[in-house]
């Protein structure tokens, strides 16, 4: 006999979310399959779950459901509406089919669908698409600025081939390129080959920093505390492996930066990231240190400690003190 309610027809609580109450239907429309079940009335009670899974599995008809209750839901259907009490089982194979993607020969030795509705012939296994391949990329933050091309080997009907792949311009880290068709080959006539899916694991670089994984760089300069205090000119080398030479304000402080516009990394649109340049004061080693040296340096101390703060320094016309 048919449930009273739909819940129980699914095997659920009425607080299942949309994934339990999927994968409940699943496992018992898999019972209910007239090939596996040796019941007969297994088409009339797949039908009726199949029913319940209908309402419940719709957020509409659910809240529905659940506010007028299932008989007055029920009594409340339009007229022509397909119960599990009307419904044509001729057609049971080809909602199974539906469901499952294809069907198979039941224990009962028949090619089709019986369980006393009557033969039904199962209809063609439809190509299947070929297995989908993942392979991880070590590539350099050079080459997601350049957009550099690279030459991979894959799985091909037992042996390997060679496909280049164009790095994508700024990827994220861990990001996902997709090839269509570069998989393994369909397990069926006619099927499409699986997609290549390549994972980008973007290498650390021995001189620049990525912010934010965005656009932007930033690189390390080191100075002198003489260089710091009276200011000068430094050379910085860009990602592009150019040579921009700064002019380092009087009274640089350590961990200060300056910004160079549009030599930070570039995107497929040709958008341009800028460059930082931290600097870091560097002090003399001991053996560096001579007497002169100490003897200016504690000069230096005193003044300083009795000196009054200088203005902001002004912005030079190639960098910008941040």
């Amino acid at each position: 006999m048919p449930s009273n309610d739909y819940y129980q027809e699914i095997g659920v609580s009425k607080s299942a979310d949309a994934d339990q109450i999927k994968q409940a239907f699943r496992a018992k429309a898999r019972k209910l399959h007239p090939d596996v079940s040796d019941d007969p009335d297994a088409g009339t009670k797949f039908s009726q779950l199949n029913e319940a899974y209908e309402v419940l599995s719709d957020p509409e008809k659910r809240a529905k459901y659940d506010r007028v209750g299932h008989q007055q839901f029920v009594s409340g259907r339009p007229a022509g509406y397909a119960s599990a009490q009307d419904m044509d089982y001729g057609d049971l194979g080809s909602i199974i089919d539906a469901m499952f993607g294809g069907s198979r020969a039941g224990p009962r030795g028949g090619r089709g669908y019986s369980s006393g509705f009557g033969h039904h012939q199962p209809p063609r296994a439809r190509p299947q698409k070929g297995q989908d391949l993942k392979i991880g990329l070590r590539v350099s933050l050079s080459d997601i600025h350049t957009g550099a091309t690279k030459l991979i080997s894959v799985p091909k009907d037992g042996s390997y081939k060679s496909i280049e792949v164009k790095v994508p311009k700024a990827i994220k880290p861990e990001g996902k390129l997709r090839l269509r068709g570069q998989g393994m080959a369909s397990p069926t006539p006619g099927g499409q080959p699986g997609d290549l899916i390549i994972q980008m694991h973007i290498e650390k670089d021995p001189n620049f920093i990525r912010l934010d994984d965005g656009l932007d760089l930033q690189v390390e300069l080191p100075i002198s505390i003489a260089e710091a205090t009276l200011g000068g000119k430094a050379d910085v080398r860009t990602i592009d492996q150019q040579s921009i030479t700064l002019t380092i304000p009087v009274g640089m402080a350590s961990e200060s930066k300056m910004r160079i516009p549009k030599h930070g990394l570039a995107d497929a649109d040709g958008t341009r990231g800028d460059l930082f340049v931290k600097v870091r004061i560097v002090p003399p080693s001991g053996a560096e240190i001579s007497e002169s040296l100490r003897e200016a340096l504690i000069e230096l101390k005193e003044l300083s400690a009795g000196a009054p703060k200088s203005d902001e320094p002004k912005k030079d016309d190639q960098n910008s003190h941040i």
